[in-house]
């Protein structure tokens, strides 16, 4: 099956796709590039991701091994782009991990199935800083979650899990890493799984 992978622009994203390598199948990527600097102030200044915690998973981003995805990929950084690489592409499915856009109806409404790889379990952990709530609320066992996208931020039915186990005696970042790493097997198993 073709798969259109959109990835997003971070070092976690670099690791998922060297995780990749081999698996062959129709495989496209793009980068997501629609979350940019003004947008993280925008989500600070409403409250949706408090200061510190952006701080700490900034740092988290910059003290992390590995690189962000190849500048040789084709990117994108709206849903028009996105549906105009639909439509020249036509993918079988479309993967997102760590990807930012907001994907809207005019994507959903094309017919093709979207997913969305979450590294924390969902509903209870939607959206952002879900890892550090997790954290904050005990909760270190926890699922990466494979979901169908709907237009509600990660409400969409799951269909696949990974499981993981948080330490509460290790950092933030470390606990991050665990997270990501789930998702990102649950990515290399997803991708795998549907070559078939």
């Amino acid at each position: 099956m073709k798969t259109l992978l959109i990835v997003g622009n971070d070092k976690v994203s670099g690791l998922a796709l060297e995780s990749l390598k081999g698996l062959g199948g129709e495989v496209y990527i793009a980068v997501d590039k629609s979350a940019r600097i003004k947008r993280l102030v925008t989500l600070i200044y409403k409250g949706r991701i408090d200061f510190f915690l952006a701080v700490k998973m900034i740092f988290c981003e910059l003290s992390r091994k590995g690189c962000a995805p190849s500048k040789e990929l084709n990117e994108i950084k709206s849903n028009d782009e996105l549906v105009a690489l639909m439509r020249s592409w036509q993918p079988g499915r479309v993967i997102l991990f760590r990807a930012g856009l907001i994907i809207n109806r005019c994507v959903i409404d094309m017919g093709v199935p979207i997913m969305n790889i979450h590294c924390a379990d969902i509903p209870t952990y939607g959206g952002l800083g879900s890892i550090f709530r997790a954290i904050s609320d005990g909760r270190f066992e926890q699922f990466a979650c494979l979901h169908l996208v709907t237009e509600t931020i990660d409400g969409g039915l799951v269909v696949n899990r990974e499981p993981y186990s948080m330490d509460p005696e290790k950092s933030y970042c470390s606990n991050e890493n665990v997270a990501y790493d789930a998702g990102i097997r649950l990515l290399k198993r997803t991708v795998a799984e549907k070559k078939k």
